[in-house]
């Protein structure tokens, strides 16, 4: 777990997309389609690996542990075992690659105090950030190395993946719920974005993933019930269906709010014909919401005969 994950708020944006990305489908995809550029594992294949590593320190004494974000065991790709890790990022950081080396570091030092059979460990972070990430990504583009040392340095990198600048291409390859999420990130900000209309496996995941790690106002209101009524009505839920009913819920707000205004807006006009209409008054007028009360003071403001009595009845 890095620095900047020990606030609250980047603890649950781990423990969110950790959610999404534990199911074997989604890893499978993400670690095939995006870490490896090829099919080299498959889901038969994985097994829940460690998340945390505990490890003797250089005194020998003192035991430290370390955190990944999601870890899967893949038995049988080529090798006898091998450990792949997933970590979340929202911010650049330029010192991710020493700390990517830290986490794997953590893994082969348990291996050594485990006495357990050696085993590779590969890992990925998929980055959400807004902005490109325009940092290090390894330990040579992170030091002043001086030209001479560069042939016996000993160099470390990130296997980045840049999730909101993913190509249409790269994206088309995923088959799992996480195509959803690429998709999402890449055209969020687009005014004409149509969400993909593939049946998701794992919705409440997607939304809270997407809900974290944007804050968006549309993703905030995938609620539990909107996404049991999809699934209710068609067996299955897409997010185009979610913006659907999203859209037709905002458009009958929009409807409920229109009327509410009019009614003020109709009080204050049957009771300028008595005089001014005071600021304070039009508030209160304008802020009740209640469409019950709106229809019983404009009943009375057609029978009072002065603002005054008006204001002295409600």
């Amino acid at each position: 777990m890095t620095e900047e994950k020990t606030s609250e708020g980047y603890m649950q944006k781990d423990r969110v997309g950790k959610t999404l990305e534990a199911y074997v489908d989604v890893f499978t995809d993400i670690s095939n389609n995006l870490l490896f550029k090829k099919q080299l594992i498959h889901e038969e294949q994985l097994r829940d690996g460690p998340t945390s590593s505990i490890y003797k320190a250089a005194d020998g004494a003192t035991y430290r542990e370390q955190h990944r974000d999601t870890a899967k065991y893949v038995d049988g790709a080529n090798a006898k075992i091998l450990l792949v890790g997933m970590e979340n990022q929202s911010a650049v950081d330029s010192d991710m690659a020493i700390r990517m080396m830290g986490y794997d570091y953590a893994s082969y030092r348990s291996q050594i105090d485990q006495g357990s059979h050696r085993y590779p460990v590969i890992s990925g972070v998929l980055y959400f950030g807004d902005k490109k990430w325009n940092s290090a990504k390894s330990l040579k583009e992170l030091l002043e190395l001086p030209e001479e040392f560069q042939e016996v340095f000993s160099d470390y990198h990130i296997n980045l993946i840049d999730v909101p600048r993913l190509s249409k291409e790269e994206r088309d390859k995923l088959t799992s719920d996480f195509r959803v999420v690429a998709d999402f990130f890449v055209n969020k900000d687009q005014e004409d974005y149509v969400p993909d209309d593939k049946p998701l496996d794992h919705p409440e995941a997607v939304c809270d993933l997407i809900q974290v790690f944007t804050g968006d106002d549309r993703a905030v209101q995938f609620t539990e019930d909107m996404i049991a009524s999809a699934r209710k009505e068609r067996g299955e839920v897409r997010m185009c269906d979610l913006f659907d009913r999203l859209e037709a819920k905002g458009e009958a707000r929009g409807e409920a709010r229109g009327e509410v205004k009019g009614k003020a807006e109709l009080i204050i006009d049957i009771l300028t014909e008595y005089g001014d209409v005071s600021d304070s008054l039009k508030d209160t007028i304008m802020n009740q919401t209640d469409v019950t009360i709106l229809n019983t003071w404009g009943k009375m403001a057609a029978k009072v005969n002065s603002i005054e009595e008006f204001e002295k009845a409600i």
